[in-house]
């Protein structure tokens, strides 16, 4: 009995250390992220995007064993002189299946907070007269969906994965006026693992 219990422990320890190999390999890599946000709906004047910038960084989770669903966490900073600067942090869920030997296509949803700057002073009225009430933020709930394509190289331990997206969002509360505002955003960037 002993015999047995000693070779199923020492099989257990086997793959628990495998597990954790193959999930400390792939769990929380850097994501570096350069987006072009646009206030637009979707595929409509994408030449809007290329006129912002925004940078973000986040990671992510592997949620099972090849990696084909993860939770995404990211924060980032979009500059639009237009419509106010914008900092958001977000998290989405992406099915990731694999295209050929290194290709990776990526679908994912989520839901994130957004402080929107003002981009000029605001006014308000004060006793018929409308007066300044300076560069006042303000916090929105945003839903992004979207979609990636990318790839993953590798040189040494570490492994490169680069990626093209499309995200289109909607923002809560953006004004009193209009409750609801449609964003986009074009991304690049790369996931970095050891």
């Amino acid at each position: 009995m002993r015999k047995y219990l000693f070779v199923l422990l020492s099989f257990a320890s086997t793959l628990n250390s495998q597990a954790q190999e193959r999930s400390e390999r792939y769990d929380l890599p850097v994501v570096i992220t350069l987006s072009f946000p646009a206030l637009a709906l979707p595929f409509r004047n994408l030449d809007l995007n290329f006129r912002n910038i925004g940078v973000g960084i986040g990671t992510e989770i592997t949620l099972n064993l090849d990696g084909s669903w993860v939770q995404q966490l990211q924060v980032a900073w979009m500059r639009n002189r237009q419509a106010g600067n914008q900092l958001m942090a977000y998290t989405q869920l992406a099915w990731r299946p694999e295209i050929g030997d290194n290709g990776f296509a990526e679908l994912k949803a989520g839901a994130g907070y957004i402080y929107g700057f003002t981009p000029s002073p605001g006014l308000k009225s004060e006793n018929g007269q409308w007066v300044s009430s300076g560069h006042r933020g303000k916090g929105m709930l945003a839903l992004p969906v979207g979609f990636a394509v990318g790839g993953h190289a590798y040189h040494n331990d570490v492994r490169y994965s680069p990626f093209l997206g499309y995200q289109f969002m909607v923002i809560t509360k953006y004004n009193t006026t209009i409750s609801l505002i449609p964003q986009t955003l074009v991304q690049m960037g790369t996931m970095i693992a050891k």
